[in-house]
């Protein structure tokens, strides 16, 4: 779960507690709740929008799950067809499969915040064709194609 989405979740619960408490509060009566009672209903509504909250984020993270396969080869296919046109002596000959892995090899590398002499290296080993070798600034190129191939 992202950082942000938390941070967002948890303000919602607790202005939802706040607006309720203030309700509560709010309310001018003789027999005025007790503060036990104010507790009970501010820890009720903040269960009820902390369960509805995690329900949300269950569905977002399900509905992401079964469009990632989608995304991830929309840009997988985005970076096979860049690489062609950008580098034709590393991609002749070449299946698609093959391309494919400087992207699969890589973004494990990138998500796990190897040095950039591990993902540079790893980029230079599959863009290799065989004989043709890339040089440090097409390395640079296609280490910054896979980064944003990773997103």
């Amino acid at each position: 779960m992202s950082p942000r989405f938390r941070s967002s979740r948890t303000t919602a619960v607790l202005f939802a507690a706040g607006v309720a408490t203030a309700a509560i509060a709010g309310c001018g009566t003789d027999d005025a709740p007790s503060t036990d009672d104010l507790r009970s209903s501010a820890g009720a509504v903040v269960t009820s929008v902390k369960e509805g909250a995690e329900g949300a984020l269950s569905s977002v993270q399900s509905a992401g799950a079964q469009a990632g396969d989608a995304i991830d080869q929309a840009q997988l296919s985005a970076f096979v067809a860049a690489f062609r046109a950008a580098y034709p002596d590393l991609s002749a000959d070449r299946e698609t499969s093959s391309i494919e892995t400087i992207v699969t090899e890589t973004c494990p590398l990138v998500d796990e915040d190897a040095s950039d002499d591990d993902i540079r290296a790893k980029v230079a080993e599959t863009a290799t064709n065989g004989s043709a070798e890339p040089t440090d600034d097409q390395v640079g190129q296609i280490t910054q194609m896979v980064r944003a191939a990773c997103l």
